[in-house]
């Protein structure tokens, strides 16, 4: 059998393919998920602008986002084995660039280029959670082993930043990308057949659909605006470096800790409503509370329950998402929108960051956050209602 095709007995529930699927995430997520100190590092390092580094990390995102884009329409047509190897060589390639880029263009270029490798495996790798079962568990099992690599990551990167320098980390990003191929021998080869679909899931509810797409969009632009600047949110408010690298590490304990209330917290037993308004408008709350100024204390408390928040319900809303249809499909446009968002919402920060002033961000985040809160609660609360009234005849 080719390694590039599974066979027909290949089961998206085993042990091996969420191990799989959960190394290609860790691989794929590298550089996004310690974003923050990344950011902080073309400032204080690379001696960029506020504004230059807030575009930087928006390159990066726009090639996450259009590979998502690229696989959410051609998911049903290629090989997803395939599409891993291709994508991985091209962060490889991308994080080769940008440790030898010379000056700020090729930089940009090149971390164009890495985040289009790596958007293609965090697509593939959630559309592979997505196939489960148990999808908003698994995604929880996913977020807790990516976050531990991130706390990891966020407390050494002035360490890092001191011995082997962002080159180092380029490289490094390299590095983690080819481990990505580790996995190919374990992950499905496309989404499921018709005749894989265990239950029947009716025609697809866009009415329903099309304004949660929307919502994912609005809540993911919120946290892409609040993550790129936290580093540096905390720097501007007389912080000391070291001080805020232990604040975003252990945010980032938080947001293990989120992941496996996801876990533990079953929505077939809580239902959606609470767990997704906590996650969401607590997400909000805890970005307003830097608004008026902050001490150490308050900038700990913001940037723990903004991880917190963020990590718990992420894997509601995308279970949620998944619901629409479980033959996979839907997840990897859901991929497609968050990266989207993720990318949109540096570029905002950028452009509304005002010398060393973050109020302006802070506040285009909790905005988004509300109208992103709105649009997702009521067509994922009506669709719930349709699969319970389904499932009950």
């Amino acid at each position: 059998m080719s390694l590039f095709q599974a066979g027909s007995g290949f089961n998206p529930d085993r042990t091996s393919s969420i191990a799989a699927a959960v190394l290609l995430g860790i691989s794929a997520n590298v550089s996004f998920i310690i974003q923050p100190g990344l950011v902080g590092g073309f400032v204080e390092v690379l001696g960029l602008s506020e504004e230059a580094a807030g575009q930087l990390a928006a390159m990066e995102m726009f090639g996450v986002a259009i590979a998502t884009i690229l696989l959410s329409v051609a998911s049903l047509r290629v090989n997803w084995r395939v599409s891993l190897a291709v994508f991985a060589l091209i962060a490889v390639l991308g994080n080769y660039f940008s440790a030898n880029a010379a000056g700020m263009d090729q930089l940009s270029q090149a971390r164009f280029l890495a985040g289009f490798g790596h958007g293609g495996l965090i697509s593939l790798s959630f559309s592979a959670i997505g196939l489960t079962t148990r999808t908003d568990r698994n995604l929880g099992i996913y977020l807790t082993a990516l976050l531990s690599y991130g706390a990891l990551g966020l407390l050494f990167m002035p360490f890092l930043l001191d011995t082997i320098g962002i080159n180092g980390l380029f490289i490094a990003f390299g590095i983690a990308a080819l481990m990505a191929l580790m996995a190919l021998p374990f992950m499905p080869s496309g989404p499921k057949n018709e005749a894989e679909v265990e239950i029947a899931t009716g025609p697809m509810q866009w009415r329903l659909l099309l304004p949660t797409l929307l919502g994912f969009l609005c809540y993911n632009i919120s946290q892409g605006i609040a993550w790129a600047y936290l580093f540096l949110i905390g720097i501007s408010g007389g912080l000391e470096e070291q001080a805020v690298a232990n604040a975003m590490f252990i945010s980032q304990v938080f947001g293990v800790i989120g992941a496996i209330l996801a876990v533990v917290i079953s929505a077939k037993v809580f239902g959606r409503f609470g767990p997704i308004t906590l996650g969401v408008l607590g997400g909000a709350a805890f970005i307003a509370l830097l608004m008026p100024g902050f001490t150490y204390i308050i900038y700990l408390v913001a940037v723990c329950g903004f991880n917190l928040a963020w990590n718990k319900v992420l894997p509601f809303l995308l279970a949620a998402i998944a619901d629409f249809d479980v033959r996979g499909r839907v997840m990897s446009f859901a991929l497609a929108i968050q990266m989207g968002g993720l990318a949109i919402g540096p570029y905002i920060a950028s452009q509304v960051v005002d010398d060393g002033n973050y109020f302006a961000v802070e506040l285009a985040s909790v905005l988004f956050f509300v109208v992103g809160y709105v649009l997702l609660i009521i067509p994922i609360m009506a669709h719930q209602h349709i699969l319970r009234a389904r499932a009950a005849t």
